[in-house]
Order: C-alpha cells, then sequence, then structure tokens
C-alpha cells in the first residue's frame, strides 16, 4: 500500500510505468490534440519521479493539458455517464454525493426532469455555485444524513471508494426508502491494483483539480462491491466499461433493488 504519498518517489516503478502507457492511450483515444503523447507522456513521468506531483502539475497548466483533461471530465465523460445511467433510473433522483454535479447536470440535458432529481454533496468539497444549478442541492452533513424527501433512486457514481467508513455510509443510505440503487465503481482487477487506483486518485487531487475529497484505501473488486452491496438487495444488473472519457482505468456500473 502507498500510506500518504506525496509523489512518485514512494512508489514502484510499475505503477509509474504503467501510469505513463495509460496517459498515451487517454490522449490518443479522447482527442487531446498532442503532437506527441508519447513524448509528453515520458516527460511527465519524469516529473512524477520525485518527491512532488508539484513540476508534473505546473507542467500539465503550461502544455494546457490540465484544461483540456478538466474539460473532457466535465462534458464527455459526464455525457457518457448519463447515456450509460439514464436507462436504469427510476422515478426520483438523488445524486448522493454527486461531487460538481456534471454527471446529474448532464442527465437533465438529456431529458431528466430537473423537478425529478435533487443533489447532495459535503458543501466544502467543491466550489461549485449551487444556486446555478437547475436543480436543487443540499449539503451532507457530518452524520450522513440524506436530503428529506422520498426518492425512487439513489445514484452513487464513482464516490464509495473516498468514504473512509464506507459501511457506515452504505448502512446510513439505506435507512432512506429508496428501492434502486446504481452504483458506479472504478474496481481494483488485476491491471489496475491498490496502489495505482490510489496514485490515480492522488494525481487527479493534486495535478488536475482543487476537489477537498480524501483518498483512502477503500477500493475493492467488483466481486468485493457486489458482496458489500447485497447486505441491502440485490445486485440486478451488472455491466463494465473501459472506454470512459479521461479515465485510466474501467467503471463498473451495478443496478441494485430492494
Amino acid at each position: 500500500m502507498i500510506e500518504g504519498i506525496d509523489g512518485a518517489s514512494h512508489l514502484s516503478g510499475r505503477v509509474l510505468d504503467t501510469f505513463q502507457e495509460r496517459l498515451v492511450d487517454i490522449w490518443a483515444r479522447d482527442d487531446f490534440g498532442l503532437a506527441d503523447p508519447a513524448g509528453t507522456a515520458g516527460l511527465i513521468r519524469r516529473l512524477l519521479d520525485g518527491p512532488s506531483f508539484e513540476p508534473a502539475a505546473h507542467a500539465l497548466v503550461e502544455l494546457g493539458i490540465r484544461a483540456t483533461w478538466n474539460k473532457v471530465f466535465a462534458e464527455r465523460r459526464a455525457q457518457f455517464l448519463a447515456g450509460w445511467l439514464a436507462p436504469h433510473l427510476r422515478g426520483r433522483v438523488l445524486d448522493v454525493l454527486g461531487g460538481d454535479f456534471t454527471v446529474l447536470r448532464a442527465l437533465v440535458d438529456t431529458g431528466l426532469a430537473a423537478t425529478d432529481v435533487v443533489g447532495c454533496e459535503r458543501a466544502a468539497a467543491y466550489s461549485t455555485d449551487w444556486s446555478a444549478l437547475p436543480f436543487p442541492a443540499f449539503d451532507l452533513g457530518a452524520d450522513l444524513a440524506l436530503p428529506a424527501g422520498e426518492f425512487d433512486t439513489f445514484l452513487i457514481c464513482t464516490v464509495l471508494h473516498h468514504e473512509p467508513q464506507t459501511e457506515e455510509f452504505l448502512a446510513s443510505v439505506a435507512r432512506r426508502g429508496a428501492r434502486r440503487w446504481i452504483v458506479v465503481e472504478n474496481c481494483l482487477d488485476p491491471a489496475n491494483d491498490e496502489d495505482f487506483h490510489f496514485y490515480v486518485d492522488e494525481f487527479f487531487n493534486r495535478c488536475l483539480n482543487t476537489f477537498d475529497v480524501p483518498c483512502v484505501h477503500q477500493h475493492r473488486t467488483a466481486g468485493q462491491w457486489r458482496d458489500l452491496l447485497s447486505r441491502y438487495g440485490t445486485v440486478e444488473h451488472e455491466e463494465t466499461r473501459g472506454d470512459v472519457p479521461g479515465m485510466p482505468f474501467p467503471y463498473t456500473l451495478m443496478v441494485l433493488d430492494r
């Protein structure tokens, strides 16, 4: 495991080698417009192989990669997820820990009624102007109490692995009455182990954005997530996609009915 890393000096070369390969894949697949993706990825890898993320973060800004990557996240990733999630949503939807709400906004843009959705997040975690959203958003306090109201679907998208007390968080969610949970997670597998997932979390937090989202060792395999979620209902559908825009590893979608 990697505990409290500040940069790549705490890592094996294997993790950085894998990350360099994924950078090339992402930048080519998602049309970042780089003249030399392989050479640029090599540069970023060398900058990451030190005591701090700062040199790589600075280079990503100077090269325009940070702005492009965040645009891919905000637009193409959000649109991809909206199209993937929409067929599984039922009734009134609560986006649980929806981050900056790009996915929920994309769902509204693709036809989900703004009157049928609500978001919640820790208010201090993101700099999003909630007053500009087309739907209400609420602060999730330390007691983990979800917003009041009747909901048919809880959307829990790529957030569980950031929760230090994942089981307690799910138990709190389960105390509410939604009959369907839509869970998306980036899962451990032979090609994407805990060290790699944890490092990518740190890279995103320190090089691409300033979100106050913790990186904790709560990654699981798809089977482990399925077993955990099955305490609260039946996982009726599971699907993995390896072509999520901007992402260096696959996402797994699980639909749980209660």
